[in-house]
């Protein structure tokens, strides 16, 4: 297994357990592209209370490195297990930016789950106090104004590592102007993730 912790949410989840949320978000997709009856994962599969722990999860698939889908949700609205599989499904046939996920694809995809923690407001003073501080953490960002939002899971600085280039393309992703970073009435949220995956070197 290949562990990419990125923070702590609060929850501990050993080798074998992120191993059954992978298996789980796998079999879900692969249920799905046999027409097959959708999993219902069940206390005798998944004893431990934090498996039923309302949880904010997003499942990223990537395929031969290149990303295929993500979908999750930011707030703990649904129990862990239920949560990773109805946004792996959701990952891999409903992420508008993707075709659906074929059968053939379905060898070469790479699961990741990321457990977030409850995102927390970033007071800021100004747009170089707000880019400081983001680049000193590097934390999950939440970017909300008005009905414009959008997020970056803390993984986005791996690829965008320049403060000032996250956040354009956030504000991108949430159809906002960069302006709008030095003008009233945006809020910034953060938070952090345990995120793993599966071996796919």
């Amino acid at each position: 297994m290949l562990r990419l912790d990125s923070g702590r949410t609060g929850m501990d989840m050993n080798e074998r357990e992120r191993l059954q949320l992978l298996l789980l978000a796998r079999e879900s997709i692969r249920r799905r592209l046999l027409d097959a009856h959708e999993l219902a994962p069940t206390r005798e599969e998944f004893p431990d209370d934090k498996f039923w722990q309302d949880q904010g999860v997003f499942v990223t698939l990537t395929e031969h490195g290149e990303l295929r889908g993500c979908i999750g949700t930011i707030m703990p609205v649904s129990p862990l297990v239920q949560a990773v599989a109805s946004n792996a499904l959701a990952a891999a046939f409903s992420d508008p930016r993707f075709e659906p996920v074929e059968e053939a694809e379905f060898g070469d995809l790479c699961i990741e789950i990321s457990l977030l923690s409850v995102p927390a407001e970033l007071a800021f003073s100004s747009l170089a106090d707000l880019q400081s501080k983001l680049a000193a953490t590097r934390p999950g960002v939440i970017l909300k104004r008005g009905a414009h939002q959008a997020t970056f899971l803390p993984q986005v600085w791996e690829q965008l590592p320049n403060v000032h280039g996250f956040l354009e393309a956030l504000c991108h992703k949430a159809g906002l102007h960069t302006e709008s970073l030095s003008q009233p009435g945006l809020s910034v949220f953060t938070y952090t993730v345990l995120a793993f995956s599966e071996d796919c070197e």
